[in-house]
């Protein structure tokens, strides 16, 4: 981990453990080595087991049924409740907290470096891990090597999320679920985009972590949800994790700064500050007080990304969705 998660994990360890994914992918430990994506489903093997490859082009060979399931990432244990298959996950890592039912689970260290023996202590019929959420190739691998499936989703897209959701209901024997968990968030997205139609994009900033000022690149699930909610991210690179300066946040002159926390007096504390910290205070967003802050979910490409996204396009664009709201 950095020295900045360090430090704020002291301070701050809930609101730290959505971040600590983002900084393990900016530091590169979690992607340098994982293959390119590629994802196509391969014939039935052996009776009892079958053949896929996963979201990064690895073969995988599937027991079934999955009766017990190992998650390496907080929005893969959220997505197999959501599934309905949660009283089959045995095993969680340390920062997987949602829904409340899944602390109750085995934990099994961090996303990073999580406890192999612990692992195979709990015999899993699968291992589920993500690229993007600080998981390893070496754990992978080494996971493999014990004879233990691992399957790993990939998403850059809020349309990979819910692809993602619907392979792992396959996956898991709740492809009846899946699907219409799918067809729901679609249906919930297309809403959205319906109220949306035409509206010119608002500028935001989007703050991952505010010192150093890290935001979030053009092609992460994060800033697809952004533009799903009528939201533009000011700066646009094709690192997935940015550091930015204040100089250019104040060239692109962001209508909003958007905070992630769950944690109100933490995330209160940190915009009342704004107002006496060179640069920040000169912004129009900070004088003018138009901050959002969104749930960390947003950072989890699990099915309550779509909750942001909806919560996000009523706080920016109210007026289309005045008529909703009346009625209810």
């Amino acid at each position: 981990m950095t020295p900045a998660y360090e430090e704020n994990r002291t301070g701050a360890r809930r609101s730290a453990r959505v971040l600590a994914i983002a900084l393990v992918a900016l530091a590169g430990v979690a992607t340098a080595l994982w293959p390119h994506p590629q994802v196509a489903k391969l014939p039935a093997g052996a009776a009892g087991l079958i053949r896929v490859k996963d979201e990064t082009g690895r073969t995988v060979a599937v027991p079934q049924p999955v009766r017990r399931i190992v998650s390496l990432a907080p929005n893969l244990t959220e997505t197999l409740f959501a599934l309905g298959v949660g009283d089959r996950v045995v095993g969680v890592t340390d920062f997987c907290d949602y829904p409340p039912e899944a602390t109750t689970r085995e934990h099994v260290g961090g996303p990073v470096s999580p406890n192999l023996e612990k692992i195979a202590q709990l015999r899993p019929d699968l291992v589920v891990a993500t690229r993007s959420g600080g998981n390893r190739l070496a754990t992978v691998s080494s996971l493999e090597t014990l004879g233990i499936a691992v399957f790993a989703t990939d998403p850059h897209s809020v349309e990979d999320v819910i692809a993602s959701t619907q392979r792992l209901g396959e996956l898991t024997g709740a492809s009846g679920q899946g699907s219409q968990l799918a067809d729901a968030l679609r249906m919930r997205l297309a809403g959205v985009a319906e109220r949306l139609g035409g509206v010119q994009p608002t500028p935001v900033l989007l703050i991952v972590w505010l010192e150093p000022l890290i935001t979030v690149g053009r092609d992460t699930f994060i800033t697809d949800a952004l533009r799903r909610a009528g939201a533009e991210n000011v700066i646009q690179t094709t690192q997935d994790w940015p550091n930015a300066s204040l100089e250019e946040v104040a060239r692109r002159e962001p209508e909003y700064l958007i905070f992630v926390s769950d944690h109100s007096e933490q995330s209160d504390r940190q915009i009342a500050g704004l107002g006496s910290l060179p640069g920040w205070r000169d912004l129009d967003a900070v004088r003018n007080r138009r901050i959002i802050v969104l749930s960390e979910a947003v950072a989890r490409p699990a099915p309550r990304l779509v909750d942001v996204i909806e919560q996000l396009a009523r706080d920016l664009h109210p007026e289309r969705f005045a008529s909703a709201e009346g009625a209810r």
